[in-house]
């Protein structure tokens, strides 16, 4: 009886993370880990730390990939949300800071309004490619490091909706 009355919530789970198909790595991390864990990139810059280029955590620190195996994680979403955690541990809060005021979150951002085409990101609506934009919006006064650095970031992120990972 369990089996059927859980399967209703199950289908959305298995379908997004079944094999060929896209997962949103960060709605994922909100409808999965987020009732124990906040937004993903405020966890990894809290929780999680970077040495010698691998992932750590407060209590795993010898192998986080071993930890997320066990974690309530589907295995072909393992190394994406490692490299996930990876970036955003890896990164300050730079969006928040600087575009927080107009955009919620660069996933949102991402999923709503930019697409990777050619390997370059551009703006959905406008096909302009986002290095071209930044240097002129919104009034940021963002230099030439800025632009590549939330162009980078970005297309990261870009991917982490779009293709998971």
């Amino acid at each position: 009886m369990r089996t059927v009355f859980a399967l209703p919530f199950l289908v959305p789970l298995l379908l997004a993370t079944s094999p060929g198909k896209a997962t949103d790595l960060h709605q994922f991390w909100e409808q999965t880990c987020g009732d124990c864990h906040p937004h993903a990139g405020a966890f990894a810059q809290r929780f999680l730390t970077v040495k010698d280029g691998k992932l750590q955590g407060r209590h795993h620190t010898d192998d986080l990939i071993v930890f997320l195996q066990h974690h309530h994680l589907p295995q072909n979403l393992v190394r994406p949300m490692y490299e996930m955690l990876l970036a955003q541990a890896s990164t300050g809060p730079r969006f928040k800071e600087r575009c927080g005021r107009c955009h919620e979150s660069a996933a949102d951002l991402a999923r709503e309004s930019l697409v990777v085409r050619d390997g370059v990101l551009h703006g959905r609506e406008s096909g302009r490619p986002v290095a071209e934009f930044l240097p002129r919006h919104a009034k940021l006064g963002l230099t030439p490091e800025d632009v590549t650095f939330f162009t980078d970031l970005l297309t990261r992120v870009e991917r982490e909706v779009h293709s998971g990972g």
